[in-house]
């Protein structure tokens, strides 16, 4: 936390002295999670409840001269049974400045790429907060240094990215980890290590065609990447060769990714594309390191008043590719079904579950359902069953004993 802290200190520093301040707002979201796992852990030291308090500060900053603004949104959880899940992160610590088609942004952030449902493959700028929730849409800040330029033909963005953030990993307690504990200390292909600068680049477009609403997206991204590779470390006890954790390996990487969403009437098709090229090829003796050639795409059909009421009905079906087989990805050769109810009530009620099923290993698949709704005007509920059967051979069978029920509770002041 406190690197953090110096870290965008300094961003903002570099992006020169900031607009007087008139205009002062702040708002707090508190939480109360419980974790129910149906069935016992799969391994050693596992619990089998979990409970947790979070807390989301956000403080917001106006400058006198309309064109400048801070946002500061710390994160803090407590987990009262996983030591390791119990972490605080700066989400976003950023100064903003604009100017006509220009606009600058130095700190700390968090920027969202994909378009998908169920997989998100080019979102690239944020490590992945994975003890928050596996399917990695909680992200921890990232310190950045971005540039915006609008012009007619798109919005340009340009990312200079000083200082990696290390995947966070359950602890031995924990739900949803590998038989070997991850290591906390990590290593690099980059001789800075997680002072390397990473870079990156987007476009992004909106047009029409046929009269229907097209956003077209191209991204390059060059530096660490967020997804580390899992080494066994080996000892020898008792005279036999024996693995005792999993070190992450975070290699080098050339990325370019592109999005597509089209939004015929009733319609919105989207599918997201990505080649990843790694600077590495063997992690000597250990893993043959594969570049990737990924895609998802599908659709999501939305019935209005199905039932003769102001509900939507959406319908959703995707497609998971990946280049590097089952032994590297458990998003190979995947469909994805689901569902979005939207009740379009007062307390913005809504339902999604799907079932992501691998096609290679017919046994293996992913149920999920979230439900939302608002209590009163500061209290919200929101419900998730996660349910996966496993084949032994899949990369998904370490989750095959974690089936969870969970709520949570959040409190708006």
């Amino acid at each position: 936390m406190k690197k953090l802290i110096l870290t965008a200190s300094a961003l903002l520093a570099g992006a020169g002295t900031s607009p007087l301040v008139s205009a002062l707002d702040w708002s707090l979201e508190a939480g109360i999670e419980g974790r129910r796992f149906l069935e016992s852990g799969a391994y050693s030291g596992q619990v089998d409840d979990q409970w947790s308090l979070t807390l989301q500060p956000e403080v917001v900053w106006d400058a006198e001269s309309g064109n400048g603004r801070f946002t500061f949104v710390p994160f803090y959880r407590k987990d009262f049974a996983d030591n390791e899940r119990t972490h605080g992160d700066i989400r976003e610590a950023m100064f903003m400045t604009w100017n006509g088609p220009w606009e600058l942004r130095a700190g700390i952030g968090k920027v969202f790429w994909g378009v998908t449902e169920s997989l998100h493959l080019v979102d690239v700028i944020n490590q992945t907060d994975y003890v928050e929730a596996i399917d990695g849409d909680q992200k921890l800040g990232q310190p950045m240094i971005q540039g915006i330029w609008l012009s007619d033909v798109g919005t340009w963005e340009a990312f200079v990215l000083p200082g990696f953030r290390e995947r966070t990993f359950p602890g031995e307690a924990g739900r949803y980890r590998t038989e070997l504990l991850v290591s906390d200390d990590a290593e690099y292909q980059a001789d800075e290590e997680q002072q390397h600068v990473d870079l990156a680049a987007r476009w992004s477009y909106v047009s029409e065609l046929n009269g229907y609403p097209l956003d077209l997206t191209a991204s390059v991204f060059r530096g660490t990447s967020r997804d580390p590779l899992l080494v066994p470390q080996v000892e020898v006890v008792n005279s036999v060769l024996t693995p005792t954790e999993l070190v992450p390996y975070y290699a080098m990487q050339n990325q370019i990714g592109s999005t597509i969403q089209f939004a015929p009437e009733g319609w919105l098709l989207k599918a997201e594309l990505l080649y990843r090229d790694y600077q590495i090829d063997t992690l000597p003796g250990v893993i043959e390191v594969k570049d990737q050639t990924a895609a998802v795409g599908g659709f999501e059909y939305t019935l209005v008043g199905p039932f003769g009421d102001a509900a939507d009905l959406g319908l959703l079906a995707e497609y998971q590719y990946d280049s590097r087989g089952a032994d590297y990805s458990d998003a190979q050769n995947d469909l994805f079904l689901g569902t979005r109810y939207v009740f379009n009530d007062m307390a913005s009620s809504e339902i999604l579950a799907g079932i992501t099923q691998d096609l290679d290993y017919t046994g293996t698949r992913l149920f999920l359902l979230e439900a939302n709704t608002r209590l009163n005007p500061s209290m919200t509920i929101d419900a998730t069953i996660t349910l996966v059967t496993a084949e032994e051979e899949s990369l998904a069978s370490i989750f095959r004993r974690d089936d969870t029920f969970e709520v949570a509770l959040n409190f708006f002041f």
